[in-house]
């Protein structure tokens, strides 16, 4: 998918977490979390592991993992809050998300603890399609290989 198309199916009534390639819907109270088309198109999701229901997270930190053809990836949480549920058909099947991000594909619905302060850590449609214009080919790059040294092993000083 181009990614002018990707621009242009953005829904109007999201907030998006550009860094955490994730879209955010006030419902009430509560907020519906999922993954964006950009990332969809991009990431050969396989499988949806979510942290279980009823434990609170704070912003940044780990609602579960997507694991691609690749790799598992942590899902960055947006905005504090509690989880309420999961989406079910998404652990079920993947293809839901693919098929439809915006709307049976989404992940979380979550409960926000501090809607107020964090929200503005969120964008809009058009500062998200501006962002994502400009960053869009920084988010395809494999990252560079990570070369680490070991240090030498001495066999005499390992227990078991």
């Amino acid at each position: 998918m181009e990614l002018a198309q990707i621009l242009a199916e953005l829904p109007e009534d999201c907030l998006y977490a550009a860094e955490q390639d994730l879209w955010v819907r006030r419902e009430g109270e509560d907020v519906v979390v999922g993954a964006v088309r950009f990332v969809v198109e991009h990431g050969q999701f396989m499988v949806f592991y979510p942290r279980p229901c009823e434990i609170p997270v704070m912003r940044e930190r780990s609602l579960g993992v997507m694991e691609t053809a690749k790799t598992a990836v942590a899902i960055s949480c947006p905005l504090s809050c509690t989880i309420i549920e999961t989406n079910q058909a998404v652990q079920n099947d993947i293809n839901v998300v693919i098929q439809d991000p915006y709307g049976a594909g989404w992940l979380y619905r979550l409960k926000p603890m501090a809607w107020e302060e964090e929200s503005s850590f969120l964008m809009g449609v058009e500062e998200y399609r501006e962002w994502l214009t400009t960053h869009h080919r920084d988010r395809l790059r494999a990252p560079e290989p990570q070369h680490y040294e070991l240090p030498p092993i001495d066999p005499q000083n390992i227990s078991y």
